[in-house]
């Protein structure tokens, strides 16, 4: 039985020590930082920071912090986000404010100019090359937030009596992203876009154009569909378009207005593109040969210099090419490291560098300065009296069933690494990739490892990294080869000695949630499982999700067609064979895996009379990635291992069997 509460569990509190122990809750210490932005003169970048100011069950609060390049003094400027510096000394940022988000327009010296109330929710903000203007992308008060964010709804800022419906029509018009100018002078911003025109991303070329990835619908599958157009910014109207063979994202223009470069790529979620960069010039695109990298993120040095981050492989890369001679250099690479959050990303500084938040599995985020193959820090956030990453971690290589060479990462123990209990965490996507990331990025994994579990992270065939055709490989495929991709490299470790062939757990989210489900009801190898987000059943998850385009594009068949992979690849309809103790975890406001699946997977195994939970988070949405939920979760996931594969602990949470 699983309790509704379990903080006074031996798991709860190994969980709570630890990320109090990370992120010392209470004593406003900074432990991460994202979207670096220098200010022109060279000196100072700013970026925003987080950190435990309350509980650590209230969750981390983000503020603007400025890191002073030459002294390396960090010192927090103001609340919110989205802090970016122009180059006639204005500043923008956005704020709370009383009833919604408000963006504030300020001198460098921090003094306000203007302050504007905005409906809805600020999304990115771009100064023109001058500085006289700005563009402001934002999201209308009902528009759903793409998977890695928490694939819900947005709520509106008025609340309503709790027994009201939520009303849900095909012909709502607070769903839109919308981009709009600010002018000095102006106290409101004026619309540059109306629908059907929804923009999901911009950026400036030059100082009356905008380059934009837009779709013609503001439902989120509609990105899958979307196309780079240029814009005017003064009327919105529509100059030239650039339709992509698959999908598209980061797009940047140069400031002579001559050029723009987007990332083509075939993507599953909005928000992580890796692939291809595109050049668009004289109304001709090309793509860009990068030397083997998939670009991730790109940002331009000058009209001609383009900086771009990505994956090569198991590397991480930073480098910087000459769009018109085609010379490429790389500023900085390492499969020990790597940058940025989901996908890496750097920003340009000076002449010939680059600045970046980096870590590794034992390595807390630090901002660092990339001038050549050797990496520079700048500003560390773990307190030097912390080191709470045990084991190690390590790039690994396998062959899959038909040879083709498959990649991933394990993380060992400090105990002698053999016959060990094991999780596989497979990650969401498809087309994404582990990483050498602080404490795996995983809620459980380094208390896991604290106490004697080896962690497999396989990157099996769809993930990034590794071009365009290996990420293909998962089209039309999902729970084929990428499946036995995942246990091929589990018998790695078997035959090897490290892992016990009986002690085999599995977890994931989204797209992991999916394969783990999947994983218990194809094979009996697995011995514990906890899907996170999953799909149980690809028939409803298409009319319940918000990207319905997903499945179309992933699966073979119809879903009016029997014996489709709509059924044939539908855990649910698989759990006769199932016998693995299995915890479903899920949020209740998810529109990327609705709760439904869940449901649906947990009812499923409970009628095949699997030892099952579920544990749906009623405030939470795809991935459970909001406090107390990514606690309490933990703490779940660690308890249910523990019960069906573990070490066993004592009070105290220490291995007994090491």
């Amino acid at each position: 039985m699983m309790p509704k509460d379990i903080r006074g569990s031996a798991a709860a509190r190994q969980i709570d020590s630890f990320y109090r122990s990370l992120f010392r809750p209470g004593e406003g210490h900074l432990w991460t930082a994202a979207d670096l932005d220098p200010a022109s003169d060279g000196r100072r970048v700013h970026f925003t920071g987080q950190c435990f100011e309350g509980a650590l069950s209230n969750g981390p609060s983000s503020a603007i912090y400025e890191l002073n390049l030459r002294e390396g003094h960090v010192h927090r400027i103001a609340k919110g986000r989205l802090f970016r510096n122009s180059l006639d000394t204005r500043t923008a940022h956005v704020e709370p404010g009383e009833s919604g988000e408000q963006l504030v327009i300020a001198t460098s010296g921090g003094e306000r100019i203007t302050v504007i109330p905005v409906t809805g929710r600020i999304e990115s903000l771009m100064w023109s090359p001058s500085g006289r203007e700005l563009l402001v992308l934002a999201a209308d008060v009902g528009a759903d937030v793409a998977g890695v964010e928490g694939g819900f709804a947005m709520r509106g800022a008025a609340p309503a009596e709790s027994w009201l419906p939520e009303i849900i029509t095909t012909t709502s018009q607070d769903l839109w992203r919308r981009l709009y100018r600010w002018s000095k002078g102006a106290e409101e911003l004026i619309p540059v876009t109306q629908p059907p025109v929804n923009v999901w991303e911009a950026a400036w070329l030059g100082e009356h154009t905008a380059v934009v990835v837009a779709s013609d619908h503001h439902g989120e599958g509609s990105w899958y569909e979307a196309s780079v157009r240029l814009l005017d910014t003064a009327t919105g109207a529509e100059r030239s378009r650039h339709t992509p063979t698959d999908q598209i994202g980061v797009p940047v223009g140069a400031a002579n207005g001559q050029r723009w470069a987007v990332i083509e790529a075939f993507c599953s979620d909005r928000g992580l593109v890796c692939g291809t960069v595109i050049l668009g010039e004289e109304g001709v695109a090309r793509p860009l040969d990068l030397g083997g990298v998939e670009a991730t993120d790109i940002r331009w040095r000058s009209s001609s210099r383009l900086l771009f981050s990505g994956l090569r492989g198991a590397e991480t890369v930073v480098g910087e090419i000459d769009v018109v001679t085609g010379e490429r250099l790389e500023l900085w690479a390492s499969e020990v490291l790597t940058i940025g959050g989901w996908y890496p990303n750097a920003v340009p500084i000076g002449n010939q560098s680059a600045l970046a938040v980096i870590e590794g599995y034992a390595q807390a985020p630090s901002i660092a300065r990339f001038d050549g193959q050797e990496e520079h820090i700048l500003a560390r956030f773990a307190p030097s009296d912390t080191n709470q990453i045990r084991g190690t971690m390590r790039h690994i290589c396998w062959p899959g069933r038909d040879g083709l060479q498959i990649q991933g990462w394990l993380v060992l123990p400090d105990c002698v690494a053999t016959n060990l209990p094991v999780l596989i965490d497979i990650h969401g996507g498809p087309v994404s990739a582990h990483r050498n990331r602080y404490a795996a990025s995983l809620r459980a994994g380094a208390v896991l490892v604290a106490q004697g579990y080896a962690l497999l992270l396989p990157n099996p065939r769809g993930s990034s990294g590794r071009g365009q055709d290996f990420a293909r490989m998962v089209k039309g495929d999902m729970g084929g080869e990428d499946m036995h991709d995942c246990l091929c490299g589990l018998n790695l470790l078997v035959e090897q000695g490290i892992v016990d062939p009986a002690r085999v757990a599995v977890t994931g989210t989204s797209y992991g949630g999916f394969m783990s489900a999947w994983l218990v009801t194809q094979t009996n190898r697995i011995a514990a499982a906890v899907p996170i987000s999953p799909v149980a059943n690809w028939y409803s998850q298409h009319f319940a999700s918000q990207i319905p385009w997903f499945d179309q594009n992933m699966l073979n068949g119809s879903l009016h067609q029997s014996g489709s992979q709509y059924f044939d690849r539908s855990p649910a309809f698989f759990a006769s064979g199932a016998k693995a103790p299995t915890l479903v975890l899920a949020g209740g406001r998810d529109k990327n895996t609705p709760t439904g699946q869940a449901i649906e997977l947990f009812g499923a195994l409970a009628e095949a009379r699997v030892d099952a939970a579920l544990a749906i988070y009623p405030e939470d949405g795809h991935s459970l990635r909001g406090y107390p939920a990514y606690i309490d979760s933990a703490a779940r996931i660690l308890d249910w291992l523990d019960r069906h594969i573990g070490q066993g602990f004592d009070e105290n949470g220490r291995s007994i069997r090491l």
